[in-house]
């Protein structure tokens, strides 16, 4: 108490409480006083002074080294967006959202990027725009819980059409309908205008992504439409939660 200014002490007097009291920082003076501590510890076990503040300086420098930049990559701004909310709620570092198509035009701009966050369906691109050193984390996201309620409850004698706006696309969200569903799927392209509008007159609900722009003709003519939404799977993330500590 002497030392951090709040008691004057005399061999005659004791300990008495100085008038002019010291003024807050509490928290400094407990740190100054913890170091203290581990000082005088370190000196009885034999510890020099350089050998200490070698230490401190060790600490403070893992401790207080900026977060990495991580950023999140996907395709369109939609789901960029409403899966950046379920990955920055798991994270525990800022991450920053970046459109693919963005970081292909001005790869320079991923080029500080330390970690690079993608759904496992845009993995490869991602490791192409990767700078050097950078770590690409694999996300795992799956259809919502509306977009599987709705496909288990469909009667098996359903047809399923699945709009697409190329063959992969269309693949995943055949998967996910046989996946979930008895019912018979059928899929088509967009700009394969003949198909996609006879898929759509013929099934009894219209599944695309969440983000498509379903042209209104074909949106008007589909008995029902469903778009896919995507929910970050418990564990998703894998063992990354986001560290301050640089990638091997």
């Amino acid at each position: 108490l002497a030392r951090q200014g709040w008691v004057t002490a005399s061999s005659r007097r004791g300990a008495v409480v100085r008038h002019d009291l010291p003024d807050g920082g509490t928290e400094v003076r407990e740190a100054e006083e913890a170091i203290r501590r581990l000082a005088v510890r370190w000196r009885l076990v034999g510890g020099d002074r350089s050998e200490f503040q070698g230490l401190i300086v060790r600490v403070a420098d893992e401790v207080f080294q900026p977060a990495p930049r991580t950023v999140f990559l996907e395709c369109n701004p939609v789901d960029l967006k409403e899966c950046l909310d379920q990955v920055q709620a798991e994270a525990s570092v800022p991450v920053e959202p970046m459109l693919l198509q963005d970081a292909a035009v001005g790869p320079e701009r991923l080029d500080d990027a330390s970690v690079l966050l993608t759904p496992y369906f845009h993995l490869a691109e991602v490791r192409k725009l990767a700078p050097e050193g950078a770590e690409v984390v694999p996300l795992n996201f799956v259809a919502s819980q509306e977009t599987m309620r709705t496909l288990v409850e469909l009667p098996g004698e359903s047809l399923v059409g699945v709009l697409a706006l190329d063959a992969r696309r269309r693949r995943l969200l055949e998967a996910i309908v046989q996946q979930y569903s008895s019912a018979t799927v059928l899929g088509a392209l967009y700009d394969d205008v003949e198909a996609a509008a006879e898929l759509v007159e013929a099934a009894d609900l219209v599944l695309v992504t969440n983000a498509a722009e379903l042209p209104g003709h074909l949106a008007a003519r589909a008995k029902r439409l469903v778009r896919v939404g995507w929910a970050l799977e418990p564990g998703g993330l894998g063992g990354w939660r986001g560290s301050t500590e640089p990638p091997p």
